[in-house]
């Protein structure tokens, strides 16, 4: 694959999430500079590796519902493990539990919910994907070198609705489409965690000169229905709206789309903004 300095990928997505061997209660790993959010990794990629370390500990038959993330302190470039134990393992349920340590620090826990389908009565139509226009006829939002977080070189985006990050325009809203740019034929949910987490804070619209934002928590949940688990690489839908801001912390909720229009994720994060 040849190289150019603002579209392609150093690191795919694919060869980080293999370096993680099922089965196994530790995983040591290393980011590479490419998955950077300024001094952090790419909260995504954490969390997505995360989830696969989990994985190897859980029945193939029991589908994960639910990731809780507490980003306790950034993940810097150096390595780090991941550790995973199983808290508990009911007839319906396993509750797993990951932990990233960096220099003897826990930089991250999250807690995986899986459960197997269950008959149920209850079912309620998932919401819809807002009016946006198409990806062909959307903005596409360029990488930008020094101002641009260095991870978005892996992906796609269109931008769609609300205001740009940095215009000073807004700051309630953002929604558009984003696809990875590596080639892949099967997206499982640890490519749903990093499209969900690719995407700037609807307050940075607000702001009229660059700053910072970080996830303090993040809460994903799963939706399967009768979409298939592995789904192709195509244009994804997001939304996201900021419920409430003040005191330099931002509570949000998105969800993402996948090609088909179903709804394949929704997700809480409370953030916060240097600014």
């Amino acid at each position: 694959m040849e190289k150019d300095n603002l579209t392609t990928p150093d690191t795919l997505f694919a060869t980080l999430l293999e370096t993680i061997a099922e089965e196994k209660d530790s995983h040591s790993l290393l980011l590479s500079p490419d998955w950077m959010q300024g001094r952090a990794g790419f909260g995504g990629l954490v969390g997505a590796l995360a989830l696969k370390a989990m994985r190897g500990h859980v029945a193939p038959t029991r589908k994960v519902r639910s990731l809780l993330i507490a980003f306790v302190g950034p993940v810097g470039p150096e390595e780090f493990t991941i550790h995973v134990k199983v808290l508990r393992a009911g007839k319906s349920v396993t509750q797993v539990e990951a932990k990233l340590i960096q220099k003897d620090q826990v930089c991250c826990t999250a807690l995986g919910s899986f459960g197997e389908d269950r008959d149920s009565v209850i079912r309620i139509h998932p919401a819809a994907c807002p009016a946006m226009p198409p990806p062909n006829e959307a903005m596409e939002l360029p990488y930008i070198e020094g101002l641009t977080p260095v991870f978005t070189r892996h992906f796609t985006y269109r931008w769609a609705l609300g205001e740009l990050p940095f215009s000073g325009q807004g700051g309630r809203e953002i929604g558009g489409w984003i696809q990875f740019r590596e080639p892949i034929d099967c997206l499982t949910e640890e490519w749903l965690v990093a499209l969900a987490d690719a995407w700037p804070t609807p307050v940075m619209g607000m702001l009229s000169a660059p700053a910072t934002a970080s996830t303090v928590t993040w809460e994903l949940g799963f939706v399967h229905l009768d979409r298939d688990t592995c789904t192709q690489n195509d244009w994804w839908g997001y939304h996201c709206a900021a419920d409430c801001a003040e005191r330099g912390y931002v509570h949000e909720r998105a969800a993402i789309w996948d090609p088909e229009g179903r709804l394949a994720a929704y997700s809480r994060q409370t953030t916060t903004v240097f600014a």
